[in-house]
């Protein structure tokens, strides 16, 4: 794996990540219908060696059944807020416009929409100036979180075999990538049947950069209940670093230890 900061991660929220996930359907299993507000936590785990890292906590926030803004607060092993990220998704439903914050070392990133025009916007450290990039949306596309509704959009062509080519504004890489997307195998998760799809740059002189990214997906409710590759998040270096993140439907004892935040909305 490429480690140049320079060279931001995918964004999937993501775990990223990263990935991270849309409206309906989603690991919502903590719900305050009565402000349309809903909560879930995911837990980040270190892909080589499995070392509990954070835990995400997300407050969706709905108007009916469309989802409008999403907040994610990042909680480190010391129970202190290392990130946060707001998103929001009247423009697009699958390119939100968002801002991660991540203080400690000054690192912000994003996607802005003003009078039509699309920016993807980064600054590696509170001294640095900020990067802009403007793009267009050419469907199928995705930005962070917005991936999880992509993968929606064509799971049935997913399921199928197909593989799913697309574009994702990458506002860490400052760049528009091309990916594709097919299921890979089927796995368990939680004593449940689970479908594993992989999502591949499609870019064979940058492919070194980055591993592909491996997604486990519920058959039946199409949600995501697992992510592996790349993250968001920095370690002791500045840098991003493989991880896996779990949507558990319970917290991890390691997760309680460390002082995360109980799933349910406040």
């Amino acid at each position: 794996m490429h480690n140049n900061k320079a060279l931001r991660p995918l964004a999937f929220v993501l775990a990223s990540s990263v990935l991270v996930f849309t409206a309906t359907g989603v690991l919502a299993q903590n719900s305050d219908q009565s402000n349309d507000t809903r909560c879930f936590n995911g837990y980040g785990y270190t892909l080589d060696g499995g070392e509990y890292r954070y835990t995400e906590h997300h407050e969706q926030h709905f108007a009916g059944d469309t989802l409008r803004s999403w907040d994610v607060t990042y909680v480190g092993t010391n129970g202190d807020t290392i990130a946060t990220k707001h998103l929001e998704f009247a423009d697009s439903e699958t390119v939100p416009t968002y801002k991660l914050e991540i203080p400690a070392d000054g690192y912000v990133e994003g996607i802005r929409h003003d009078n039509g025009r699309w920016t993807m916007f980064r600054r590696e450290s509170a001294n640095a100036d900020e990067q802009t990039k403007d793009f267009t949306i050419e469907p199928p596309m995705a930005a962070d979180s917005g991936f999880d509704r992509l993968v929606r959009q064509h799971f049935d062509e997913l399921t199928a075999g197909q593989t799913v080519p697309f574009k994702f504004a990458a506002a860490g890489r400052q760049a528009v990538i091309k990916l594709r997307a097919k299921q890979t195998g089927t796995t368990t998760f939680e004593g449940k049947q689970a479908l594993v799809f992989d999502a591949e740059l499609d870019m064979f002189l940058v492919n070194f950069f980055v591993d592909s990214l491996k997604l486990t997906y519920d058959p039946d409710t199409k949600r995501l209940l697992e992510y592996e590759g790349i993250g968001n998040m920095h370690n002791d270096a500045g840098e991003v670093y493989p991880v896996r993140v779990t949507y558990a439907s319970e917290m991890p004892q390691i997760a309680r230890q460390q002082g995360a935040p109980a799933a349910e909305c406040n």
